[in-house]
């Protein structure tokens, strides 16, 4: 799906749940814009150590683990509590949040959070403009 200034934050959220880079880069630009990138890169490190330390907590399931194709979606509303636990460096909430998740839901949390911090790390270096398709390359 082709994510614009004009999808409502719930259809942005939906797509992360279902772990959409696309949807994940969005969201990460929205916040930039708005002034909360920093906070968003501490939010995606934080979600992606303690999905890391989660599944390592877990090493049965973690050798049996076998990456789909499409995750199915996490729940949005855990997912906006872990987001926003998260940006505010609330470790022990955010803790909370993913050790109670499947091992495939801590997996899809954690390729969020990858997401999220590329997205984060781009818009920082190039900003948030979205390229003119017209324009020529050279």
């Amino acid at each position: 799906m082709a994510y614009t200034d004009d999808t409502p934050m719930n259809a942005l959220l939906a797509g992360m749940a279902s772990v959409d880079a696309e949807a994940c880069h969005e969201f990460a630009r929205r916040q930039h814009v708005a002034g909360h990138g920093a906070d968003l890169a501490t939010a995606a490190a934080l979600m992606h150590e303690l999905a890391f330390a989660a599944q390592l907590d877990r090493p049965e399931e973690l050798v049996a683990w076998k990456y789909p194709e499409v995750f199915h979606p996490v729940d949005e509303k855990m997912l906006a509590d872990l987001l926003q636990a998260a940006s505010e460096d609330n470790r022990e909430a955010a803790r909370q949040l993913i050790t109670n998740q499947s091992f495939a839901d801590i997996t899809a949390l954690s390729s969020v959070a990858s997401y999220l911090g590329q997205s984060v790390d781009q818009l920082r270096r190039f900003g948030a403009q979205r390229p003119n398709p017209q324009q020529s390359l050279f």
